[in-house]
């Protein structure tokens, strides 16, 4: 069976080899190659609210999982907090979620317990916009693979146009500094045969909620978020289904000995009173791709049902 990889390495089994050729095809096997990275140390800002939702038990009925009810969430109602923990609490694996509004001053919150991973293919965002700040139209044509197709030999190209390793990870870290994100460090080395070393970049729900939520008001992301609301097939999973949503997925093989998925997602999201960023990641009790888009598509629908609710904002 034909296994194809995310711009961080996606080697997920797809249903048949007939349909994995298509699609690999389809990107100009953008997703048929691997490639990624590192953690870099990540500190969470003590200036936001932390729900912890305790990891289910795959073989407990959903119905007698219990978690901790946070009693103060900025930006929540109760009734809304109870209701999204409830939610994670019966997702078959560990699940994390960071929401806030769009250039707000209340800050975003996080729940769940999957807090911090490696960024995958959601860095090649900030990676497009330092390519496009260096180059400019020079680079659109890989951008544009990059972002909606995940391809990973385009975002490679758009790393050569920075400079060395060492440059090119200062480029992007700088694109982070000036969407908010004050401690993300760019991975600069291969740390992992077979992926980039922008891609293993350890990147907190957080900190990606707080880039997130400034994207839309920095100078020259409008064209980056335009190729992020038409996304391919292999990003059409979790919030993207919302009408005008600006996505960018990233997938990838954890480095432990049965390299299960971690599936992550960031968003924009556009509502009646402003836009909501949103950043959630997965890491499934059956360790599949496939697993991990399903988790991400039932916060998807939460966060669907729940959209007029949920903190927004304007530039």
């Amino acid at each position: 069976m034909f296994t194809f990889s995310d711009v961080t390495g996606f080697r997920a089994s797809r249903p048949s080899a007939l349909a994995t050729a298509i699609v690999c095809v389809a990107l100009l096997s953008a997703a048929c190659t691997d490639s990624g990275d590192p953690p870099a140390s990540i500190s969470t800002s003590t200036s936001t609210t932390t729900v912890t939702v305790p990891s289910p038990n795959p073989s407990a009925d959903p119905a007698t999982r219990t978690s901790a009810i946070a009693s103060e969430v900025p930006g929540f109602s109760r009734r809304l907090t109870q209701s999204l923990q409830t939610m994670l609490n019966e997702q078959p694996g560990s699940v994390g979620i960071a929401i806030g509004p769009v250039n707000g001053t209340t800050p975003a919150q996080l729940f769940g317990d999957l807090p911090t991973e490696v960024s995958w293919s959601t860095i090649k965002v900030p990676l497009a916009l330092a390519a496009l700040r260096e180059v400019g139209a020079v680079a659109q044509s890989d951008i544009n693979l990059a972002i909606m197709n995940s391809d990973n030999a385009a975002a490679e190209r758009l790393w050569g146009m920075l400079g060395t390793p060492t440059e090119a990870a200062a480029a992007v870290t700088d694109v982070l500094r000036s969407g908010g994100d004050t401690t993300t460090v760019v991975q600069s080395q291969k740390v992992r045969a077979g992926f980039t070393a922008f891609g293993q970049t350890e990147w907190s729900l957080m900190e990606q909620a707080r880039f997130a939520s400034q994207l839309p008001c920095m100078p020259d992301s409008a064209g980056v978020l335009a190729l992020m609301r038409e996304v391919g097939g292999t990003q059409q999973w979790g919030v993207q289904s919302i009408e005008g949503t600006a996505v960018k997925g990233g997938w990838g093989p954890q480095p432990d000995a049965e390299g299960n998925y971690l599936v992550r997602q960031m968003a924009v999201i556009p509502t009646e009173s402003g836009d909501v960023a949103v950043t959630m990641a997965a890491t499934p009790d059956k360790g599949t791709f496939e697993d991990g888009t399903a988790v991400l598509d039932d916060v998807g629908a939460w966060i669907t049902e729940h959209l007029d609710e949920l903190p927004a904002g304007q530039c």
